[in-house]
């Protein structure tokens, strides 16, 4: 796949995953699902851990992918 298209289509997944974080869970246009995920895992909260280990280990194969994916700058 040359890499234009490449960026494209990662742009396209993302998108959708901002998308789909504000449909569903009512969170802000501009953050992924990871990224709601692993604030909520720092915060402690007990669906945020678990759904950080799936996340992490069956979609991205990276222990730390969700708290990575925080935007820190947006968080208010």
């Amino acid at each position: 796949m040359k890499e234009s298209k490449r960026h494209y289509l990662m742009r396209v997944l993302i998108a959708f995953d901002q998308f789909f974080n504000v449909l569903v869970f009512n969170g802000r246009p501009d953050h992924t699902i990871s990224g709601r995920v692993g604030y909520f895992a720092i915060k402690g909260e007990k669906w945020a851990l678990y759904w950080e280990k799936i996340i992490n280990t069956l979609f991205f194969w990276q222990a730390d992918h969700c708290r990575k994916s925080i935007e820190w700058d947006e968080m208010k």
